[in-house]
């Protein structure tokens, strides 16, 4: 009987191993001798104590030990390979990155060292030393754990295609599925912590395609609090991997068909599955997928038509997407039906109502807003467009630099990546960009298309004229 923790050699047929191995030893070239060992007493006393220390937890005072058998024994990879592994445990990860580089330049075959800097390489770019490393590693046939062999082929595979070898690269996605299955079987072991770890890395390494096969079968299968973490990273991993939002839709419905789905923060307080679907949709459109969050949002709506805020971000951005169609604005009106007080809603109708040709009408609603909202630069933004298209020039002016004041403000600008950044750690648990390029997604363009109008004003050009000529 073969244990679910599969070998690799086991996912190929001898003859695909044996061509796999011919393509990759190609790759595993340069150094592959150890230094010769020049052991001294004193740094055998420091390692071994350093050890000692490690076992009790003690990795602080362990490190100095390694540091001080390092220094006596240049030529010996152990010091800086258990220091690596005592400042994992404190938390150092760029400190023990050095550390595996300083391993792998006394041991060029250390299997745990070329598994570090290869993933490491692959993610940062570094596409060619990333094949070499993993290439080196795997044609050592050594025993790993599912995950890790997932995460050492899957970044071959795609280090493989980014250097040009399609050949090699397709060899390892046609066994991928069978490396997710003894994956997952590993997985459902792990807390909600390694389920993170192991998204982000898949992420990390350009293939969130396969976090979010990962994630689609397990989430049914784990408790609330595991549950949660994964459900809450599906959204995020799917506009990643260019899905239009079915693999989270289907997933949320099979949990939430007869119960209630659990989801970051609160996994200890699940919601209903209108809810639920309606989160999802905002962090789809946090990181640009708004096809997939439109339809997540219809789906939402049609179970809870109440849920005010639900209906005002799909008229929201199917204003955006499609203009001011008939659905759009049938939607803002009822989202206004709703909540006529919110200022949320009221900078929605009135975007619809501007983008319809009523100004007048728009710029009673954007006031209103204002009111409610307090300087909003958005919608000092759409006011500022309203007062314009109504031939009100020195208002619209004034709006305008208003929006563009607060949206370069340093302050503001602080306000809105620390909220990003809080929403990577405590609901989706994983980034696909930083908190500065969600910024620049979300309020990069308002800027950008600020700055434009301002400038057009100040050159005694129409801001709305299409240019001409490639004209600014």
């Amino acid at each position: 009987m073969i244990s679910s923790f599969l070998l690799p050699t086991l996912l190929f047929s001898i003859a695909q191993a044996d061509l796999l191995n011919e393509h990759l030893s190609k790759y595993a070239i340069g150094p592959i001798e150890k230094q010769k060992l020049q052991p001294t007493r004193a740094a055998e006393r420091a390692y071994v104590t350093g050890r000692d220390l490690a076992a009790s937890d003690k990795h602080s005072q362990a490190i100095s030990y390694y540091l001080q058998s390092a220094e006596l024994d240049d030529t010996s990879p152990s010091p800086w390979a258990a220091m690596a592994h005592s400042l994992e445990e404190i938390g150092r990860l760029d400190a023990a990155f050095k550390a595996w580089s300083e391993v792998l330049l006394r041991d060029p075959v250390n299997e745990q060292a070329l598994f570090v800097i290869g993933l490491d390489s692959a993610m940062g770019g570094e596409y060619q030393k990333a094949v070499q490393l993993l290439s080196r590693l795997r044609l050592q046939e050594i025993e790993r754990t599912p995950t890790d062999e997932l995460l050492q082929d899957v970044a071959l595979s795609t280090a493989l295609e980014k250097i040009g070898d399609k050949e090699t690269s397709d060899l390892f996605r046609s066994h991928q599925t069978e490396l997710i299955s003894a994956s997952f079987e590993q997985l459902m072991h792990g807390n909600d912590a390694l389920w993170l770890s192991i998204m982000q890395q898949l992420v990390d390494l350009s293939n969130p395609n396969v976090a979010l096969q990962l994630a689609s079968m397990a989430a049914p299968k784990l408790d609330k609090q595991r549950q949660a973490a994964v459900l809450s990273a599906m959204p995020v991993i799917e506009v990643a991997s260019g899905g239009d939002g079915s693999v989270t839709l289907n997933t949320y419905k099979q949990i939430g068909r007869n119960e209630l789905v659990p989801t970051r923060p609160r996994w200890f307080e699940p919601v209903t599955l209108a809810y639920a679907l309606s989160i999802a949709a905002q962090s789809m459109s946090s990181v640009g997928g708004v096809d997939s969050a439109i339809s997540l949002y219809e789906a939402s709506i049609a179970l809870d038509s109440t849920d005010v805020v639900a209906v005002n971000n799909l008229a929201w951005l199917l204003l955006l997407r499609d203009g001011a169609t008939e659905k759009a604005v049938e939607i803002a009106q009822n989202a206004y039906d709703l909540d006529p007080s919110a200022g949320f809603v009221q900078d929605t109708v009135g975007y619809a109502k501007l983008l319809q040709g009523f100004s007048n009408e728009a710029i009673d609603l954007f006031l209103n807003a204002l009111k409610e909202t307090g300087d909003d630069p958005q919608i000092l933004d759409h006011l500022a467009d309203a007062y314009w298209k109504a031939h009100q020039r020195r208002d619209a002016i004034s709006a305008w630099q208003r929006a563009y004041s607060t949206l370069r403000s340093p302050e503001y600008y602080k306000i809105i990546v620390e909220g990003f950044q809080e929403t990577i750690y405590s609901v989706w648990g994983i980034s696909i960009a930083t908190p500065e390029a969600l910024y620049d997604l979300e309020i990069g363009t308002v800027v950008r298309r600020l700055q434009e109008k301002l400038i057009a004003v100040q050159e005694g050009r129409d801001p709305f004229e299409s240019k001409k000529n490639g004209d600014r």
